[in-house]
């Protein structure tokens, strides 16, 4: 009776630690935050904190529908990067041509997408493999089209992106509202359901009636999507074309999918604890500079935090 007793008690709280424990974490985070660097809570700080963790927040929501179909996506980096030079090139800072720029940059982008997913499910090439072989592409053929030199001009239009009300800006809105779309999308429509079944079991899916293919297609375009609204985002908060304007924010985003519970074995995650995963990074980043810690510091303590995750949920996870 004990015995079972006992069983029960570490089922529930590996099940609280799987579902709560990302929050748990955050909550935990900023306490310390308070007592720590207490100037983390200022108007000024919390905006650009909060600016950051949409634009990376944005991709990681696209990271987190790959991860759930047992893959992941190498090739964001690339994406932004095509997407800032498009946005520069294609305007030359006019903000009439601004539509077609965007409009152009999302084609592209889906064009990306649906090359990564047709070389990891038609050619059976590994997910890792693909995407880093796409964004290698995607980088030399931006490279070639601006000769090496990426310039022209982004629109002052692009740069209503900025505007903000107190410490809520328009990219936390966007990024807020995709949040919640996706939510509603992954628990509430047939389509969500099924992308879990594909990630959890594509054999098991296939033999009902899905077409497994189809489904990771449409996670890697919807990716590709995704990372193409937060290069408009960056291009208009940073204001000029940067080669290196999505330098780490690809790992940042996987990373936060993962120390929000997603499993690279697919069919487990939510983007409502990657929301939460990112805020744990960003917050995190936020206080090692505020208590001056060197990069090769900061590295060290996202590297760990990423670990312990890993570990936590792997042991909560062991039955």
């Amino acid at each position: 009776m004990v015995l079972g007793a006992t069983s029960s008690t570490a089922h529930t709280l590996r099940r609280f630690v799987v579902q709560y424990g990302v929050y748990v974490s955050l909550g935990l985070l900023l306490i310390a935050a308070l007592i720590l660097t207490p100037n983390l809570f200022s108007e000024q700080t919390l905006t650009v904190l909060l600016k950051q963790s949409a634009q990376l927040g944005i991709i990681a929501i696209g990271q987190t529908l790959t991860l759930l179909v047992a893959g992941l996506d190498l090739s964001v980096g690339g994406v932004i990067f095509m997407t800032s030079v498009i946005i520069a090139r294609v305007s030359n800072g006019v903000d009439s041509a601004l539509p077609l720029a965007i409009g152009l940059s999302f084609l592209f982008s889906a064009v990306i997408g649906l090359a990564n997913g047709l070389l990891i499910t038609k050619r059976r090439i590994p997910p890792f493999v693909a995407t880093l072989a796409i964004f290698i592409l995607v980088q030399g053929a931006v490279q070639a089209y601006t000769r090496g030199v990426p310039g022209g001009f982004v629109p002052e239009g692009l740069s209503v992106v900025n505007q903000s009300a107190g410490f809520i800006s328009i990219p936390v809105v966007l990024w807020v509202v995709l949040t919640a779309l996706f939510v509603f999308v992954l628990r509430k429509t047939p389509f969500g359901r099924r992308l879990y079944a594909v990630g959890s079991n594509a054999d098991t899916a296939s033999l009902s009636g899905l077409n497994v293919d189809r489904f990771k297609i449409a996670a890697y375009i919807l990716c590709s999507l995704l990372a193409c609204v937060s290069g408009v985002v960056l291009t208009g908060y940073v204001g000029y074309v940067d080669r290196f304007i999505a330098s780490g924010l690809d790992l940042d985003a996987i990373a936060a999918a993962v120390v929000g519970g997603t499993l690279f074995t697919g069919g487990r995650g939510s983007v409502l604890s990657t929301m939460a995963g990112v805020l744990l990074i960003q917050i995190l980043s936020t206080m090692a500079l505020l208590l001056g810690l060197s990069i090769q510091t900061q590295f060290i303590i996202k590297g760990v935090v990423i670990l312990a995750a890993v570990a936590l949920y792997s042991l909560a996870r062991t039955d």
